[in-house]
């Protein structure tokens, strides 16, 4: 077999980031602390790099190009709002809980929900509940990965899969949360420069008003904020945006970063500078997708409009980059979501109920045990591929908003209750979870996004559910609280 010049360049920058993790490596300590959140030392442009690397993932590579060529550009719409609000969530709640977390030395979140309830209930409830939209978007990950891999190198999409899945399971092995934060502040930067410059070059080296002008002709209304098929009206792409506004900054994998940051004015700062490298990216990726329809791109398979458009237009040694760019935000995502799972496993199961006096150095064995079965169920749902990476990653991310009350109100809100905080994660989640697969019909929402409606029974039982039971004692609750104002100004 001959290798390709694309190949020899996505070969050499995957092997330049698991080098990256052996050098990390170097510096790791296999304790909780250093394993999982690195010793709460990680700096202003590293985290908000690795918070953009988590967040962007196989959903912007691959997922907005397949949902903006076929649906608009109101795909983008309701992300840079979502963008902007998730800076406001960083600024106020993740600075909260940098605090919170230095104060007790918490570095799981299902591990702040214990603590903050005084429940261990709660906090089981809260990692089972998780536990599903981790899986989901792990998966979404994988097949992001699958569809590279094909499109790149031949490698028909199951064996991809596995592929990528025994990848990450090495590097996290290896490395730890200080390798995965390492090649984010990498897979940022590159994703943030090839994307430009593959949108650079269809500006300057080829005539993009008139690919957009083509694109028009071949789908009418792509350019409109309803786009061509209506699916972006104003009530869907504010309602989306908030139910993405709540559930990025909601990601467990986010949260364990919050605990990371060296100090609160890192996360603060870290959080405004997320927002110049996501919005940019977010907007990269539509374009490329709009364009294709111009081009005439067509493809068996919508997640693959951006990889054959850019191995198409551009240099062998360009595509490679990009689709090493593609695989760095999948594994950016999929092996920080599956660490604090396993993470909360160990630390919140294994050491809460099942051996409390485990040594730290057990404890990081276990979680790298827990990894290979959390990463298997992922693996299993990405070969059945229930939906385009679009649909399954979104799915993920609303589930996440869902989950975040006892979170988000608990860190302002001293009324909130362990009975709440679980009637919240069942319920908010529960109903998302038949909308999404249409065992209650859509037409309920009335026009609204499912994950919106989701949010809003989470946020109401939470309230509700609070106000009518008792709280925990008083210096449980603001140990774990803090007051809004004084936080955000």
């Amino acid at each position: 077999m001959v290798v390709t010049t694309a190949q020899l360049v996505f070969g050499l920058y995957l092997l330049g980031v698991l080098l990256i993790g052996v050098s990390a490596s170097r510096f790791t300590e296999y304790t909780p602390t250093d394993f999982y959140i690195a010793n709460r030392s990680v700096g202003t442009v590293v985290l908000a790099l690795t918070l953009a690397a988590t967040v962007l993932s196989a959903f912007t590579v691959f997922g907005i190009g397949a949902d903006t060529s076929a649906t608009g550009l109101g795909a983008f719409s309701f992300l840079a709002i979502a963008a902007v609000l998730y800076t406001l969530f960083f600024a106020t709640v993740g600075v909260a809980l940098v605090e919170i977390g230095r104060e007790h030395d918490i570095v799981t979140p299902s591990e702040y929900i214990r603590e903050r309830y005084d429940s261990p209930l709660a906090g089981v409830v809260y990692l089972a509940v998780t536990g599903i939209f981790i899986t989901a978007l792990v998966a979404g990950q994988l097949i992001g990965g699958g569809v590279a891999l094909d499109v790149l190198l031949d490698i028909p999409y199951n064996a991809a899969v596995l592929l990528m899945a025994v990848f990450m399971l090495v590097y996290i092995h290896i490395a730890g949360y200080r390798g995965v934060i390492w090649s984010d502040a990498v897979q940022s930067t590159v994703l943030f420069g090839v994307l430009g410059a593959v949108v650079a070059y269809v500006m300057l080296s080829l005539d993009s008003t008139a690919i957009a002008e083509d694109a028009l002709v071949e789908t009418e209304g792509l350019f409109d904020l309803a786009g061509p098929v209506d699916a972006w009206s104003p009530l869907f792409v504010i309602t989306i945006a908030i139910a993405f506004a709540f559930g990025v900054p909601g990601y467990p994998h986010n949260i364990q970063r919050y605990f990371s940051a060296s100090d609160p004015d890192v996360m603060r700062k870290s959080g405004f500078l997320f927002a110049l490298v996501a919005i940019p990216i977010y907007l990269f990726g539509a374009l490329l997708g709009v364009w294709s329809v111009g081009l005439g791109f067509e493809v068996e398979n919508a997640d693959y409009v951006i990889p054959r458009l850019v191995e198409t237009l551009l240099h062998p040694v360009v595509f490679g980059i990009v689709m090493a760019g593609a695989i760095a935000a999948i594994m950016s995502t999929a092996d920080s979501a599956a660490l604090t799972m396993s993470s909360m496993l160990s630390r919140d199961i294994y050491r809460e109920f099942i051996e409390p006096d485990t040594s730290e150095r057990r404890e990081v064995r276990i979680t790298q045990v827990l990894l290979v079965g959390l990463i298997a169920l992922a693996v299993g749902l990405a070969l059945l591929q229930p939906a385009g990476i679009f649909q399954l990653v979104a799915f993920a991310v609303v589930g996440f908003a869902t989950t975040s009350a006892p979170v988000f109100l608990g860190v302002y809100w001293n009324g909130g209750t362990a009975a709440g905080a679980a009637a919240s994660l069942v319920l908010g989640p529960g109903i998302t979870i038949l909308l999404f697969l249409e065992v209650i019909p859509a037409g309920v929402t009335l026009g609204a996004h499912y994950g919106f409606v989701g949010v809003l029974i989470a946020y109401t039982v939470f309230v509700a559910v609070s106000l009518a039971t008792s709280t925990p004692a008083e210096d449980t609750v603001t140990g774990h609280s803090r007051r809004f104002w004084s936080r955000a100004d």
